[in-house]
């Protein structure tokens, strides 16, 4: 049977039925099987192979119709995931931009995450109130209560440093700074001085008549050394709590924090023996020179007190140890101020005589070079450091110096010494002005020697002092008509 599709066998079907119409109308034997065996077979072969080529045409077409759509797709999803990676980078780029200069996400301060997002004015703000708002509540086994800050305890804290440590949080790596997850808390930036917070609270919780002092280091002006100051038994208070209270306080600022504390009697915290090893250390420090040099014609040495002055002498009763540090703003306050007076030159030019003939006679005044400190902070560091080692140093100041210039005095005036006569004879150029009688001294002791000497300083009045030969001193003030020759 012939696989004719729809479209083409239906009208040929049409055709037939109408044909054989008509046949039956006029022929009814036309009908019988023989017969529609033979319409079949004059059927048109041309037709069907016509049929096969456009069914081939239209199957390729369908597939090339099929490939195409494919591709579509594919160039679709491809731009699709472009414009989507496209969009992602610049998300990620956009929020980078914006948390440049602002908490990073993740980021926690004072126990909250409200911060993330805040620019440097409302992170300083907020560092601000959380220092303010922080209170340590001391409470004594005795129901004494008190409530100290930061400032009480003698804990110094940076704000600007704590204000830059949130900016700069998690900023190191452009990957997680985005993460929320990936957390990280922000402690304030503060140095605490433990033995002064613990002298405040033993000074606020107990009498001076019943506090028990440590054996410990003083220095005494008087020997220009230091001693050991004796320690008495009496009551104390256990600080260490509040130690633990001041690092929680830190990490995680803004609240108040309760915390109690135990008194009880003891011997002096610090014994004899740990103070005399203090003494001793400080004591080799005393003996070292610290000399300090303008590079040219000045030197100063540092006083032993003024050391002593810069040290600091701190005893921890908890830890039972006596330390000291050197105050490096002290040292810097002094040196500052003291090294110019000491160190300063002022310029002064150098004399040197000559004869008429162009010989040089002699120096009349020597020259000095004009020196000014140019003082820094690096003069004081290098003192600190020599003062910790326990060593002896010469530091070169920096400074300015203006060289001294030299000025050329003829001498016109010159004088002839005879022993023998007893007299000196005074020329001026070559023309003999005056002879006159004179004591030339006794013999070894301020004689003046035979010879021609120039006359290079001359007073018109001037008092006259010195040692006479018993070695007290004389003076003699009003001497008219001085000369000094040589």
């Amino acid at each position: 049977m012939l696989n004719l599709p729809h479209a083409i066998f239906v009208p040929l079907i049409e055709q037939g039925f109408k044909s054989m119409s008509e046949l039956e109308h006029n022929n009814p034997d036309a009908f019988e099987s023989e017969n529609i065996d033979n319409i079949a077979n004059n059927i048109d072969v041309n037709s069907v192979d016509n049929y096969n080529i456009d069914n081939n045409n239209i199957n390729q077409t369908a597939v090339l119709k099929n490939r195409h759509k494919s591709n579509k797709s594919a160039l679709v999803l491809l731009y699709s995931l472009v414009i989507f990676v496209i969009l992602l980078v610049c998300a990620f780029l956009g929020t980078q931009a914006y948390f440049h200069n602002r908490v990073a996400p993740g980021v926690h301060f004072a126990g909250s995450s409200q911060i993330v997002g805040a620019q440097l004015a409302a992170v300083s703000k907020n560092v601000d109130n959380a220092v303010d708002n922080t209170k340590i509540e001391i409470k004594d086994d005795r129901g004494k209560t008190i409530n100290a800050n930061f400032e009480d305890l003698y804990v110094k804290v940076d704000k600007s440093a704590t204000v830059k440590n949130i900016m700069r949080s998690k900023h190191d790596n452009a990957f997680t700074m985005l993460m929320p997850w990936v957390q990280k808390t922000v402690a304030l930036q503060a140095t605490r001085n433990d033995m002064d917070m613990d002298a405040y609270i033993i000074k606020k919780f107990v009498n001076d008549k019943d506090r028990a002092m440590p054996y410990t280091a003083k220095y005494d002006s008087g020997s220009e050394s230091y001693v050991v100051e004796d320690g008495v038994p009496g009551r104390t208070v256990i600080t260490l709590p509040v130690r633990e209270a001041v690092k929680k306080s830190l990490e995680n600022p803004g609240k108040t924090v309760k915390v109690t504390i135990e008194s009880r009697r003891i011997e002096a915290p610090i014994k004899r023996d740990v103070a005399k090893k203090t003494v001793d250390q400080l004591n080799n420090i005393l003996t070292k020179k610290i000399t300090l040099s303008n590079g040219d014609s000045k030197d100063f040495t540092i006083p032993k007190s003024a050391i002593a002055s810069w040290i600091k002498v701190n005893a921890d009763e908890q830890r039972k140890q006596i330390s000291f540090t050197v105050d490096r703003e002290a040292v810097n306050t002094w040196l500052s101020k003291e090294l110019a007076k000491n160190l300063n030159q002022q310029k002064i030019d150098q004399e040197d005589t000559y004869s008429k003939k162009g010989q040089f006679i002699m120096t009349t005044l020597k020259g000095v070079n004009g020196v000014e400190v140019r003082y820094s902070k690096d003069v004081a560091n290098k003192v600190v450091d020599t003062i910790e080692k326990g060593t002896d140093a010469k530091i070169t100041v920096p400074t300015n110096v203006v060289k001294f210039a030299v000025e050329k005095k003829i001498v016109e005036m010159r004088i002839v010494v005879d022993k023998t006569t007893q007299t000196v004879s005074v020329y001026k150029d070559d023309q003999l002005i005056r002879t006159m009688p004179v004591c030339t001294g006794s013999n070894g002791y301020y004689e003046t020697p035979n010879g021609t000497f120039h006359i290079y300083l001359r007073y018109d009045v001037q008092a006259m002092q010195g040692f006479n030969r018993d070695g007290s001193r004389y003076y003699l003030p009003g001497i008219t008509w001085v000369s000094y020759f040589n």
